[in-house]
């Protein structure tokens, strides 16, 4: 049995600016603090087998994980390596309309690592982690429209969050 980890979250904009604002600007938004490298950039290649890495400024690159299902704009799974013993864990982040809001679930499941009693002390870590992510996700989802290779300055925020840990 797969344990995981869920998170959800309803951003204020459109299905489609929640999934580019997580695949496409990901590194606008992920915490500066929460990287390996000091000075990075952050990519999430939204395809099957595209890659998900984090690269310094010095050229050293890091794997975060791959994608394994994409569903634009509605899903994203990748593998993720960090926190992870041997095996990577998975994360599945789906994105649904409801009403004039995103509804965004992200479940972070043990997937091929087996983690097993290790889970649940690798759960916290994890946890910790998407607390400090999330909330920038949906600062950065609800502040503009989005669109490939263009930033806006933030507006007006609404955003509610909801947690399960199996």
């Amino acid at each position: 049995m797969s344990r995981h980890l869920r998170r959800t979250l309803h951003v204020r904009c459109p299905i489609s600016q929640a999934f580019a604002a997580f695949t496409d600007h990901i590194d606008l938004w992920w915490p500066r603090d929460h990287r390996r490298f000091s000075q990075s950039h952050l990519r999430l290649e939204a395809r099957v087998g595209g890659r998900f890495y984090e690269r310094a400024h010095t050229g050293d690159e890091v794997r975060l994980g791959e994608v394994l299902i994409c569903d634009p704009p509605h899903r994203i799974l990748y593998s993720w390596y960090p926190g992870a013993l041997d095996s990577p864990t998975e994360v599945d982040v789906r994105f649904t309309e409801d009403g004039d809001l995103t509804c965004v679930e992200v479940t972070h499941s043990e997937g091929a690592s087996e983690l097993g009693d290790a889970w649940p002390e690798r759960a916290v870590l994890f946890e910790r982690g998407w607390n400090l992510v999330l909330p920038a996700f949906a600062g950065f989802a609800a502040s503009s429209d989005i669109a490939p290779g263009r930033v806006d300055e933030p507006k007006g925020r609404e955003t509610r969050q909801e947690d399960e840990i199996r």
